[in-house]
């Protein structure tokens, strides 16, 4: 929609100028003020798609994104399974070890194992 020049205005510059003159120049003003509102629309535009570009992620972003927390999850993941086995190694040491206490408590507690014994500490 162009802009337009106010009747009064046109009036007044009929007026001072005459009327094919006062018609030249409202007619410049016109496409001076529709070029400029049209520049003015683009540019804010431009400057409106560009704050929205900024605000939203793209969808390559938000996989590149994703990719970088499951890498980081899947190293954090590891670390605690590699810990956990440590962890579940030591437990075992300590199992096996208290079974082997306990068959050899068993086995000096057992009357005849104990008769064995001094038999062969004399």
């Amino acid at each position: 929609m162009p802009a337009t020049i106010p009747v009064d205005v046109y009036e007044e510059f009929e007026k001072g100028l005459g009327n094919e003159s006062a018609r030249k120049v409202v007619k410049g003003l016109e496409a001076v003020i529709s070029d400029f509102t049209e520049y003015k629309w683009k540019v804010t535009k431009d400057e409106l798609l560009g704050a929205i570009r900024k605000e939203f992620v793209t969808r390559e972003l938000f996989e590149e994104r994703m990719n970088t927390l499951k890498v980081e999850l899947e190293g954090k993941i590891e670390q605690s399974r590699t810990e956990l086995e440590g962890k579940i190694d030591k437990l075992n040491q300590k199992f096996n070890f208290m079974i082997i206490l306990m068959i050899i408590a068993l086995t000096l507690m057992n009357p005849v194992m104990a008769e064995v014994i001094k038999g062969f500490l004399k």
